[in-house]
């Protein structure tokens, strides 16, 4: 700006220069560390979308190793994956370009005056860096499209990744207060340097989860005629059905699979046995002959890529007179002790009546339910030992200690109706009544409650909203927020804090949601 002679000149633009300066510091110290605090959530995200994506793209390759007609679509996800590290590139140059024009950063790595305006509106507005990169986004919008467009991928797959693709620019609003604003300017002028920062930070985060959703739809395409497992089991093969006292018992462990779509057909000994949903079919043989017996049985299925296959296999195992004295614990649902439930455990010896045996337990406490029936509770993490005892007939002691694992109850996974992030419908987001956290695939009715969390709007062109939630149902601060929810906007769900039966408090991972 040139400096004029004329006093009243010169006095108006010393008044513009300080009216500028208040502007700046209309920018409250909540507001900029309320974009801090966001901009924290998005890289914690973008960190977790890097690990999903390392993953996909391992077991990506693994697939097509047992399919190479799935290299194809493997060599699409190395463009995708190109095109990703290239626009990222270009972001964080263009975060690096704006942390050098303001001063460089601090020792916790922002850049120092967060609620500067001037240098964004010079660099992105006068300099046309935001239509650029505006232009950016378009550009690579339709280089992740143009990656489906290929014969070998159907109109549904294109939509699929079309409403998955986050990478887009809003149209600007017709009632704009910037009159013929492009969309650079409409996004960037006179905006803070710490919400410039959060932007850019958000649209790398934007094209991982546009990258994980195209990997997703291409591993796929790999896996859609595979039969998948479903069901998955533990299976002991022990070295011998009968041991005498002194031996050392020893046993292949290991997890079985199955799958409810291969449909197998099972003979034993010559005779077929239906299958269950899982798979399996259930054996039984009275044990009335001694000596060795065998059991003979032939399966056929459909492996994983529809091919049918027919597989054999033989055990043997011996029958003998029933021993005297054996004394047995065993958890009737596995072989680990949880904190704060109920843990079912069947113990007893063969041959002393139930009244005479002694069962005791140090590590926790063990309440009789019933004949050779117990429940177990224990509080600390660590080993849990059982101890049961009793006489044989000749009057002589027998005792057995079995030792237990102990853990606490496992994180669950803080959701939103049925969804723990990603796109919802503003409808659908409307009509939910709280946070839940569920604890799926656990053995035991364990549940857990949410006693708070905090909750944050980001909407286009307005200032974050924050509401902390008490409790698990939304209430009025939060339930006003969710009201107000339109298309564009972002939801974040963090600092959940929630309870199980173990009584211990948990913080649960964050959740972001983006209104459709």
């Amino acid at each position: 700006m040139s400096i004029p002679k004329e006093p009243r000149q010169q006095m108006i633009n010393i008044m513009y220069l300080v009216l500028i300066a208040l502007l700046a510091l209309n920018v409250s110290n909540e507001i900029v560390n309320a974009f801090k605090m966001l901009d924290k959530g998005i890289n914690d995200s973008s960190t977790s979308i890097d690990k999903k994506i390392d993953n996909t793209q391992k077991a990506f390759a693994k697939a097509v190793e047992k399919n190479p007609s799935g290299q194809y679509y493997l060599d699409q996800a190395e463009i995708v994956l190109k095109y990703q590290d290239e626009f990222l590139k270009y972001l964080n140059g263009l975060r690096d370009t704006i942390n050098t024009r303001a001063g460089g950063t601090d020792t916790t790595g922002w850049v120092k005056k967060l609620d500067d305006q001037e240098v964004p509106t010079v660099l992105m507005v006068e300099q046309k860096k935001g239509d650029e990169l505006g232009e950016k986004i378009m550009e690579y919008r339709q280089k992740y499209l143009d990656v489906f467009n290929g014969d070998k991928f159907t109109d549904t797959d294109r939509q699929r990744f079309e409403q998955a693709c986050l990478l887009k620019t809003d149209p600007v609003p017709a009632d704009s207060k910037i009159k013929d604003a492009s969309w650079g300017t409409y996004t960037f002028y006179q905006m803070p340097l710490v919400s410039v920062i959060t932007l850019l930070d958000k649209f790398k985060n934007d094209t991982k989860n546009t990258t994980a959703a195209a990997l997703d739809i291409l591993k796929n395409k790999v896996s859609e005629e595979e039969i998948l497992f479903d069901s998955f089991d533990v299976a002991i093969v022990p070295n011998s059905r009968n041991l005498i006292q002194g031996e050392t018992f020893e046993a292949d462990v290991f997890l079985t699979a199955s799958s409810s779509q291969s449909k197998p057909s099972i003979s034993i000994n010559g005779r077929g046995y239906p299958a269950n949903a899982g798979g399996r079919a259930k054996y039984t043989a009275a044990a009335n002959s001694l000596g060795k017996q065998s059991v003979n049985v032939t399966i056929g299925y459909t492996d994983g890529f529809g091919q049918k296959k027919t597989s054999t296999g033989k055990m043997e195992y011996s029958v003998v007179s029933p021993p005297d004295h054996v004394a047995v614990v065993s958890p009737t649902k596995m072989n680990v002790f949880y904190i704060g439930v109920d843990n079912p455990v069947a113990a007893s010896i063969t041959g002393i009546r139930e009244d005479q045996t002694n069962v005791s337990m140090s590590g926790g406490t063990i309440n009789k339910q019933g004949a050779g029936s117990y429940v177990v509770r224990v509080t600390s993490p660590g080993t849990a030992t059982i101890n049961i005892s009793g006489k044989k007939k000749d009057g002589s002691p027998i005792s057995k200690a079995v030792e237990f694992r102990v853990k606490r109850i496992p994180d669950p996974v803080p959701m939103i109706g049925k969804q723990s992030g990603g796109s919802i419908k503003t409808g659908e987001f409307k009509a939910q009544q709280g946070v839940r956290a569920a604890l799926d695939d656990f053995v035991f009715d364990a549940k857990f409650e949410v006693k708070s969390f905090e909750m944050t709007r980001a909407a286009k062109g307005q200032d974050l909203e924050i509401a902390v939630n008490q409790g698990a149902m939304f209430d009025g601060r939060s339930r006003g927020l969710i009201d107000k929810a339109s298309p564009g906007d972002l939801f974040y769900f963090d600092k959940i804090k929630a309870v199980g039966p173990d009584g211990t408090p948990r913080t649960l991972p964050s959740i972001t949601f983006k209104i459709q």
